[in-house]
């Protein structure tokens, strides 16, 4: 059980940040749906653009 506890940890900490995983995620996924074209014409941001915006949208 001991062992069971110490590798779920280090799993986590493989995750280093959840928000940039989850949202490379979603734009992957919706990547994918799209055609050649549609990706070309309007790339989807990057997460360090998107989090740039967000922090200057909160301003």
């Amino acid at each position: 059980m001991k062992m069971l506890w110490i590798l779920s940890v280090l799993m986590l900490v493989g995750c280093a940040d959840p928000a940039r995983n989850l949202y490379e995620g979603i734009k992957a996924n919706n990547d994918a749906k799209r055609t050649p074209n549609e990706q070309a014409v309007s790339p989807a941001p990057s997460y360090d653009t998107y989090q740039k915006e967000l922090e200057r949208m909160s301003k």
